[in-house]
């Protein structure tokens, strides 16, 4: 069971482990598309949450979007409050944070623009309460939907392996929110029955079986992208984030990952975004009257941005006519003679809709675009890096709801089309969700590349000359050591088989040690030296308890510690020496990067 959790719209789709289920290309996967007050049958319901004055939920979905267009001014003086496009505030930045209202579509602020290196980790000093709880709230209600289709089939709920798909620039804090919030949701908290799936890696497992071909670089035949040496990047164009990663098949047909994950915010939520808090605050000339109605018709304000919501998919590169947008009555009611005048000085005596020229439009699309193109830029250069002797050609597919709209494809082949074949497979929206179905049944996923440098805080001993002397320690044994080393497990940009797991063992540094804390680093420098250097960040702690060998010698109190780095979340787990076996570990990740 896969649950594809999207900035704009939520689905859940599943298949059942049987002989004739094996092969992905003639898999039968099953998924819901009566979802209440839906417009039309479709995949997915809206990611939208109608909450009463005390939090408690009214409605969800397309039904919440509806009692919300129908009964907002009712609903609004009891207190009602409308949450949509909020999976992407989840850890971010304090500064990009609203004040919690998120009626009427109006998602919080985007956070600040990512660093330049696509490989500096952002930065987050807290997490905001009330996404977690959104996400929490939207989530148990896709579950129980999903729970009551299969019992209906004759599954119990034990039988369950589930999926959830995650942006793939979230961070690994942000990976481990997503999964306590699984757990509140009610999915088990077991290992291995709830995987995390990057979404451009479970568009690409679609991809793959979509019926996409490709045409060979001499013989001139079309093959799959599941033949062996198939090259190709995956661009997922959500409502949040536009994800990319890219992959060669190995000899049998599995993907090894030749490009690191990368994504930011550069989804069609943020159009929306643009065209409510620039266009239309440029329209109406004053932004108190866009509070204003913000604030007293937000149902209105919805109902407008909705309209723009379904232009934009019919925008092209080339566009050369205008956009009219018909002002809804409770909107038109608060303009007064003076941006009623405005309007029509603007919109050559328009005044009854809002006009979009087509400069007007490419300013837009500019604001979401040319990221993008340069995101994907930044990885068809990772993969020219890697192509070795394989002359394959390059394959760019553009999956998810925004990679419907003709303005990114003409963008995309105008830019890349010398260089790569730009496909789009068939329903491009339902790619992740089905992906993430195909990948939780059985991943087909060899190799990944590591996005960053990650280690540990150790002491080694200590080097004159190289180490500064701040940095010295002499333990109570008189050992000199050098404070602050950087323990390297992997580094950035190293393929790294997903079965793969890396070992170091380590003693306690001191006698009375009694327990030790494990901190883990992650840095984009492929070889730090100490975990204080910049740009080096602590992201999890491994709390291993030393009292059931306190009996040994200190350097007989060996540990190992183990991490895992090619799955999707990073894992890890340690064990002591003398005794055997595992031994109970806390892994705690923090949210300062």
């Amino acid at each position: 069971m896969a649950i594809d959790i999207g900035t704009h719209g939520i689905g859940a789709a599943w298949s059942v482990i049987s002989e004739s289920n094996t092969d992905p290309s003639s898999r039968k996967i099953h998924f819901c598309d009566q979802w209440e007050s839906q417009p039309a049958p479709t995949a997915k319901n809206l990611s939208a949450l109608l909450l009463n004055a005390g939090g408690e939920l009214i409605a969800w979905g397309y039904d919440a979007r509806r009692l919300w267009l129908t009964q907002g001014v009712a609903l609004r003086e009891q207190g009602a409050r409308y949450h949509h496009g909020f999976k992407m505030d989840l850890g971010v930045r304090p500064a990009a944070q609203s004040t919690g209202d998120s009626s009427a579509d109006s998602s919080p602020e985007a956070a600040e623009p990512a660093d330049k290196d696509r490989g500096v980790l952002r930065r987050s000093t807290a997490t905001d309460r009330l996404t977690p709880a959104l996400l929490t709230m939207l989530l148990r209600e896709v579950v129980a939907v999903t729970l009551r289709q299969i019992a209906a089939s004759g599954y119990d709920e034990e039988d369950i392996r589930w999926c959830l798909t995650c942006p793939a620039c979230w961070s690994d804090y942000q990976k481990s929110v997503l999964r306590s919030i699984a757990v509140d949701a009610g999915l088990p908290s077991e290992d291995g029955r709830v995987l995390l799936s990057l979404e451009p890696e479970a568009a690409a497992h679609y991809a793959r079986v979509s019926g996409v071909r490709v045409v060979g670089d001499h013989d001139g035949r079309s093959r799959d992208l599941m033949a062996p040496g198939a090259r190709f990047m995956v661009v997922d164009c959500g409502g949040g984030t536009v994800d990319i990663t890219a992959y060669e098949n190995d000899a049998d047909g599995k993907m090894i990952e030749i490009g690191r994950s990368i994504g930011d915010r550069f989804g069609s939520d943020f159009l929306n975004r643009a065209f409510e808090k620039e266009h239309l605050r440029d329209c109406l000339g004053d932004q108190d009257i866009l509070d204003e109605i913000r604030e007293n018709c937000p149902d209105a304000l919805l109902n407008l941005v909705d309209q723009w919501e379904r232009g934009k998919l019919h925008v092209a590169l080339d566009q050369d006519e205008n956009l009219n947008l018909l002002i809804p009555t409770a909107i038109d009611r608060r303009l007064g003679a003076t941006v009623r005048k405005r309007l029509a000085r603007r919109q050559n005596k328009i005044n009854d809709s809002i006009v979009l020229t087509p400069a007007q439009i490419h300013a837009l699309f500019d604001t979401v675009v040319p990221g993008a193109l340069e995101l994907i830029e930044a990885q068809l250069k990772e993969m020219d890096a890697s192509r070795g002797e394989n002359t394959s050609p390059d394959v760019i597919l553009l999956v998810g709801g925004f990679s419907n709209s003709p303005y990114l494809q003409q963008a995309v082949k105008e830019r890349f089309g010398e260089r790569a074949q730009v496909m789009v497979p068939p329903n491009p929206d339902i790619a992740v969700l089905f992906g993430a179905t195909h990948f939780c049944y059985d991943p087909q996923t060899r190799a990944r590349r590591s996005r960053f440098t990650y280690g540990t805080e150790v002491n080694e001993d200590f080097e004159t000359g190289v180490d500064p002397e701040a940095k010295r320690y002499v333990t109570s044994e008189g050992l000199v050591t050098c404070a602050d080393r950087f323990s390297i497990f992997t580094r950035a940009g190293e393929s790294v088989a997903t079965d793969a797991e890396v070992m170091h063992q380590y003693v306690p540094l001191e006698e009375s040690d009694t327990e030790v804390d494990f901190t883990i680093y992650a840095t984009s420098d492929p070889d730090p030296r100490y975990v204080t250097d910049p740009g080096c960040d602590a992201l999890a702690t491994v709390t291993v308890d030393l009292k059931p060998v306190m009996r040994f010698k200190r350097e007989e109190r060996a540990m190992r510690l183990f991490m895992r780095f090619g799955e999707t979340e990073i894992k890890a787990r340690a064990e002591l020496v003398q005794g055997g076996g595992e031994f109970a570990t806390r892994v705690r990740f923090h949210s300062n990067y």
